[in-house]
């Protein structure tokens, strides 16, 4: 079984020392909210620079710990996503780059929750862009799990309807937004 607390502790220590913005997305960000399901890697949003990624990659820096520097450095200069692997357990996290012109990535920054997650204290997206970025995501993929986690979330947690209403016209989601919100 793969083992994700040590990876993810790392490069969440990692981020706190270089004072980066994150939050947890994805199927840990929904576990949090209420949906059972495993996963086999833990994603984080990051805003990680070209000013800042060289800290962030020497407080990573572990003989556990591989992770493709020059795919982290590419990263931080036009965006996209790298990942951490711890070589003992085979505990591993995505690493998406973020850039603070994108707005909705700048409200989910500015709305994230402190939580406990795996005995991590960590930042977590709030249930609402949880389920505003898996429905962007079932945009692309019409991934029925996607929908089945949006729909667990809503079921579990009071979510702020404007909110979504908001962001969802904003993202092109509208009409799965209305549909989420009236099951």
């Amino acid at each position: 079984m793969i083992q994700l607390t040590f990876a993810f502790r790392r490069v969440v220590e990692a981020l706190e020392q270089v004072s980066a913005r994150y939050l947890v997305v994805g199927s840990t960000a929904a576990g949090a909210w209420g949906v059972a399901r495993s996963t086999r890697d833990i994603d984080i949003v990051a805003v990680i620079t070209q000013s800042s990624v060289e800290k962030f990659l020497e407080a990573l820096t572990d003989d556990e710990i591989y992770f493709p520097a020059d795919e982290a450095r590419r990263a931080a200069v036009v965006g996209g996503s790298f990942n951490v692997l711890h070589t003992t357990t085979g505990g591993k996290v995505d690493i998406f780059v973020c850039s603070l012109a994108n707005k909705f990535e700048v409200s989910r920054l500015d709305r994230r929750v402190k939580l406990d997650v795996l005995g991590v204290s960590t930042w977590v997206a709030t249930p609402e862009d949880v389920v505003l970025s898996k429905l962007l995501w079932r945009a692309e993929t019409r991934s029925e799990t996607q929908w089945r986690d949006c729909i667990e979330i809503a079921a579990s947690q009071k979510l702020d309807h404007d909110y979504l209403k908001f962001w969802a016209s904003y993202l092109g989601i509208s009409a799965d937004v209305e549909d989420l919100i009236n099951i």
